[in-house]
């Protein structure tokens, strides 16, 4: 029997048209994004500033910055579809995750608005790396971009946009299958590593990067066009196929990933590195099914393995299990040199020995996963019973050895690559290991983020205590690091910085392996 008078089922736009009429922003809310959106623009035109400048000049930037300048761009482009895949890419707001998702209401118009946001930010991100790249090999096109800048923006913005649009949107179709996203995954990273050779190969031989410029200097703006629009195709045929599986996109891969974009947008704007690894850790992990090992005979009672060796164990087999993770981190040691010569056009200022810096605490930190398990819930290793100073000794012989192998291959990379003389560089970068290693057990050792903690007042208002933990955290790397930091500027190193380097590392792993604190207390 009908109903006389029976409404008609709700719809998703008359849903959120309920919810905008509900929600009411205050002035100062309005006044915060406007902001946060000056402040971008702001620090943007500051950033965009010497590349457009080296855009108005003729043949002004070396050939090896600008090989590695355009190697950056493509490597930070593969890194950024990288991402997309870890937020999603496709991903709801927790509320429609919960809400609008599981409710029987049309599919495609649930999820056309976060595609569409999607699009958006994808627009805007491959415009501007397209207009990064135009500004590395403006100057060496043979008619100068000058004549016609507007034309050579418009056709660069447009194919950078095109071809990013199309490779998130590949990714947004990928990720309900698992293997086409660790395809994806791999290309991508097969991509940003072959650029870098490519520019660390123009800083060892001149002529490569010469042979490339006289390739691309007769490109003309109608060859360009003609990719514009071949980028604008392939992104629309992608949209096409995006819009028509979104009717059959599977719920649960979207409930997951929106919880997990989620999660790491909230762990990265309190910079809680904790909350992020884990948050890795437990994508790569969940739904695994690991094959049992036996246990090694060293550990066996008979054995003069120490308990404490036995409980930092679990952190070796982790590392075994993903030998992705450590392929990724031999790839990472690429970087200085080229971020070096994109940037500054010298290979040996101090943003080569911050990259160092930041690459070696990255790769450290990955050998602490149950250090910051403890840390967090130490119920467990209270009922192991281990002796806490022995305990935290073992642990810090696998970050040691992660930060110093990396320093090892990123200084034998500058080496080679011609950046820095001498193969006195990789030993001490050995020897930098033991003084990462402290930096890595006090991120690791750091407590859970509380928003509600207020530390002392400021011009620019209260710091919170989570930043000064994990702000000192990485000024105990700068000081164990500081000898051979400090020489990577000068471009000269002796026996006397490898000497130093030993001390530097003896004197912070010891001070801190003594003075440390049982968080069981």
């Amino acid at each position: 029997m009908t109903v006389a008078g029976a409404t008609r089922p709700a719809s998703v736009p008359a849903i959120r048209s309920f919810i905008r009429g509900q929600r009411h922003r205050r002035w100062y809310d309005w006044y915060a994004m406007a902001f946060m959106v000056a402040l971008v623009a702001f620090v943007l035109s500051d950033f965009l500033a010497a590349p457009f400048n080296r855009l108005l000049t003729s043949g002004s930037t070396p050939p090896p910055q600008a090989q590695a300048g355009a190697a950056l761009v493509i490597a930070a482009g593969a890194g950024l579809v990288m991402l997309a895949q870890l937020l999603g890419p496709l991903a709801l707001s927790p509320a429609d995750a919960s809400w609008l998702l599981l409710s029987p209401l049309d599919r495609r118009a649930v999820l056309r608005r976060p595609a569409r946001t999607v699009i958006v930010l994808c627009v805007v991100t491959g415009a501007l790396l397209g207009v990064l790249a135009l500004t590395m090999a403006g100057p060496y096109l043979r008619h100068g971009a000058r004549p016609a800048l507007w034309a050579w923006l418009l056709t660069a913005a447009t194919s950078g946009a095109g071809f990013f649009v199309a490779v998130v949107l590949i990714a947004v179709l990928s990720q309900p299958r698992p293997r086409w996203r660790a395809r994806l995954r791999a290309a991508c990273a097969a991509v940003a590593v072959a650029a870098a050779l490519a520019a660390l190969s123009g800083q060892r031989w001149a002529a490569i990067p010469r042979h490339v410029i006289a390739v691309f200097a007769d490109l003309s703006t109608s060859t360009a066009g003609v990719i514009a629009v071949a980028a604008v195709v392939i992104a629309c045929a992608a949209g096409l196929l995006v819009l028509l599986a979104l009717p059959r996109f599977p719920a649960g891969v979207l409930s997951t990933d929106s919880a997990r974009a989620g999660m790491t947008r909230l762990a990265a704007a309190y910079l809680n590195v904790p909350l992020l690894t884990w948050i890795a850790e437990d994508s790569h992990w969940r739904g695994r099914l690991l094959k049992p090992r036996r246990w090694p005979r060293a550990f066996s009672p008979d054995r003069t393995m120490t308990p404490a060796w036995a409980l930092a164990w679990v952190d070796w087999r982790r590392l075994a299990r993903r030998p992705a993770l450590l392929f990724a981190l031999a790839g990472g040691s690429l970087a200085p040199a080229v971020v070096g010569t994109a940037l500054t056009g010298h290979a040996r200022g101090y943003g080569t020995a911050a990259v160092l810096l930041g690459g070696a605490l990255a790769a450290a930190v990955q050998g602490t996963a149950a250090t910051r398990r403890d840390s967090n819930d130490p119920a467990l290793f209270r009922l192991l019973g281990v002796d806490f100073k022995k305990a935290l000794s073992a642990r810090a012989v696998l970050p040691a050895l992660l930060g110093a192998a990396w320093l090892l291959l990123a200084f034998t990379v500058l080496v080679l690559a011609g950046v820095l003389s001498g193969w006195l560089w990789p030993l001490t970068g050995l020897a930098a290991g033991p003084g990462l290693a402290v930096a890595a057990l006090r991120i690791a050792r750091t407590g859970p983020v509380n928003p509600a903690d207020q530390g002392p007042d400021t011009p620019l208002g209260p710091i919170p205590p989570w930043l000064i933990v994990r702000a000192g955290s990485v000024l105990v790397g700068v000081l164990a690091c500081y000898p051979v930091l400090a020489a990577v500027p000068a471009g000269r190193v002796h026996a006397g910085t490898l000497a130093a380097q030993l001390a530097v590392s003896a004197i912070v792993l010891g001070g801190y392996l003594l003075l440390a604190r049982d968080y069981r207390a």
